[in-house]
């Protein structure tokens, strides 16, 4: 059998074919991770195109703030998140950085403020009751200011009013806080119209500046000539009519408040008849207090009680000084001077001074006088007698009151508390003195008050009966005692007088003891008055 050939052999195998690359075909599978990277994508550009800046907000404690739940709100809308909550560099601080959304970018800028609402109990109410059960949040105020910001401090107590609120703001000057606070009412009419928003100390160290804000409408009552005063506790007044007892409300009395009202003058007083008829067809009295209200931020001083601040302002004051010479106990800075019941100044300081060479101590008073106070009316005439604008036509008068015994005296005002207040009015049998009308101040001399005339006359009294008595000794001491001598000698033992004595007192005796023997022997025998003494036999 013949041999195959090699090229036979070679021929039987299998020969290679080339083929063309085929191109990548997609597939369906692939669908669903293309839609899921183009969805992130989405979800990531919108994530960062929505979102607005990012802040920080620094507080004094980081209680109630948690990252990713503590919302920011403003109008019960949330406009962020708190993302983190750290402290600061100095451990003094919480700082809280915020993730304010797209709609929220204006509160980025200045004047922007944030607080923590939480269940407060203050004395304008109860608020924050809402976060009882979803927590506390912050709420923000938008600022005015186009400045961009992006770190705040908040605030520690929510702010009383909010922008927008109607209204005008106004500050009071007083020496001391009292127990006004944030929040303390203003009233007007007993209608409440506003609240104390602020207070700060002056500069000076020596008042208190409040802000308050009034509502409108209520605010176009504010005048020029409007008196604040201390409404807080009860005002009780007792005078000549009975007790008075006023107080603006309940909260008043309990937490303080702040009363406002514009005096009369005389023009407000007069009764207007003519009443100009309104669009509507209904009348309306012309107000003039249009004209004069007060501006935004004026100054008034705060008064304590009603009755001085609506007491009319004093144009011309004249100073004194009057030196006592006995104590001022009970007598205050402050204290009335009065003119035969009417108050006509005060009391501005007291003080001690000493003679250096008769070591004589005296008690130096100022007083302020205000003579506009005493209308002078003619007896003659019935008129009003003009006050002298005149200084020297002013101190002429004076001097012409001073010699007719013008003089100051210390009087007790009340005898319960022991208040003592300066009395002025004529004494004519007062010592005469000349009136420097050069003085600055002014010199009034004093007369003895009436409690230290009666002390006066009663010790003048007593000296005098401890005299008398000293002379009835002297004159009618040597007769009296010898009289008690010539009596004590007619009264001892051994005298002539007693013998006598004795012996008339043995003869009475006897005399007494015969009288009694008669009775005893008529009592037996009544007919011996007729017939005689029986004899011996008939007996």
């Amino acid at each position: 059998m013949p041999k195959p050939s090699p090229a036979n052999e070679l021929s039987d195998l299998p020969t290679v074919v080339s083929k063309s690359k085929k191109r990548w075909a997609p597939q369906l599978i692939w669908i669903i991770p293309i839609i899921a990277i183009v969805v992130g994508l989405n979800l990531a550009y919108k994530a960062v195109v929505d979102r607005g800046p990012t802040i920080s907000i620094s507080f004094k404690s980081g209680d109630g703030l948690e990252a990713g739940k503590t919302v920011v709100q403003y109008k019960g809308v949330n406009i962020g998140l708190v993302k983190t909550v750290i402290l600061s560099e100095n451990h003094q601080e919480v700082i809280a950085t915020v993730q304010l959304g797209k709609d929220a970018t204006d509160f980025a800028k200045e004047g922007t403020r944030f607080w923590v609402v939480r269940p407060r109990i203050t004395s304008s109410g109860v608020s924050g009751l809402s976060t009882l059960l979803s927590g506390p949040f912050i709420a923000a105020e938008l600022g005015e200011s186009s400045v961009k910001q992006d770190q705040f401090v908040a605030l520690e107590v929510p702010p009383i009013l909010t922008a927008g609120v109607p209204g005008r703001e106004f500050i009071l000057k007083a020496p001391t806080l009292g127990s006004h606070d944030v929040g303390t009412q203003v009233f007007f009419r007993r209608l409440t119209v506003g609240e104390v928003i602020a207070y700060d100390l002056d500069k000076n160290g020596k008042d208190i500046s409040m802000r308050v804000f009034i509502h409108a409408p209520y605010d176009q009552y504010v005048t020029t000539n409007t008196r604040f005063w201390n409404a807080s506790g009860i005002d009780l007044t007792v005078g000549a009519t009975g007790i008075q007892l006023q107080t603006e409300s309940l909260v008043s009395v309990i937490a303080g408040g702040i009363a406002f009202e514009t005096p009369q003058t005389n023009h407000d007083s007069l009764v207007k008849l003519n009443l100009a008829p309104n669009t509507d067809g209904n009348t309306k009295h012309s107000d003039s207090s249009v004209n004069n209200r007060a501006q935004a931020d004026s100054v008034f001083p705060l008064f304590q009680t009603r009755t001085l601040a609506m007491r009319q302002p004093d144009s011309v004051a004249e100073r004194y000084v009057v030196d006592f010479k006995q104590s001022v106990r009970g007598l205050s800075v402050g204290a009335p001077v009065e003119f035969r019941g009417v108050n006509i100044g005060e009391v501005v300081s007291i003080g001690m001074a000493i003679d250096p060479k008769t070591y004589e101590i005296v008690q130096p008073v100022e007083l302020f006088i205000y003579p506009e106070r005493v209308q002078a009316r003619s007896l003659v005439t019935g008129k009003i007698v003009p006050f002298p604008k005149d200084r020297k036509e002013q101190l002429q008068r004076i001097k012409k009151f001073i010699d007719k015994g013008l003089r100051a005296q210390l009087r007790n005002g009340s005898l319960l508390t022991g208040q003592q207040y300066i009395g002025i009015d004529f004494f004519p049998d007062a010592p005469k003195y000349q009136f420097d009308i050069s003085k600055t101040p002014l010199v009034m001399q004093a007369v003895p008050s009436e409690f230290d005339s009666f002390e006066q006359t009663l010790a003048s009294l007593i000296k005098n009966t401890d005299r008398l008595v000293k002379q009835i000794d002297k004159e009618i001491g040597p007769e009296l005692s010898q009289t008690l001598k010539n009596i004590s000698a007619m009264t001892a033992n051994d005298s002539a007088l007693q013998t006598d004595i004795r012996d008339s007192l043995r003869e009475i005796s006897k005399a007494a003891g015969s009288i009694k023997t008669l009775t005893d022997m008529l009592d037996q025998q009544p007919q011996s008055v007729l017939f005689g003494k029986p004899t011996g036999e008939s007996k």
